[in-house]
């Protein structure tokens, strides 16, 4: 399975706006680990559903934590701390 490679092999995925409408990517969140994932808004790009017909923002980021926080039952404080931790490590910045 593709997924079970990419986390073995310590990949980063990237969960945009979509997560709060695709329910394939709903799963893949549940799946896979938060200390692998990391949010993007993935713009200029045309969503659905609560976003549909507005211009992609950063801002949108927020929504997008709060569904990861949903689907994997943890504290929203925790996916932000997590995020920003998993941020700096891909792009290997010093605290």
């Amino acid at each position: 399975m593709t997924t079970a490679r990419m986390i073995d092999n310590g990949y980063f995925i990237s969960i945009t706006p979509d997560c709060l409408y695709e329910a394939e990517i709903q799963q893949l969140i549940r799946d896979y680990p938060l200390e692998q994932m990391m949010v993007e808004t993935d713009g200029p790009w045309p969503f659905k559903g609560p976003f549909s017909g507005k211009m992609t923002h950063p801002r949108m980021i927020h929504q997008i934590i709060q569904k990861v926080a949903e689907l994997k039952q943890v504290q929203v404080d925790r996916i932000y701390q997590q995020v920003y931790h998993n941020t700096k490590t891909f792009y290997h910045l010093d605290s």
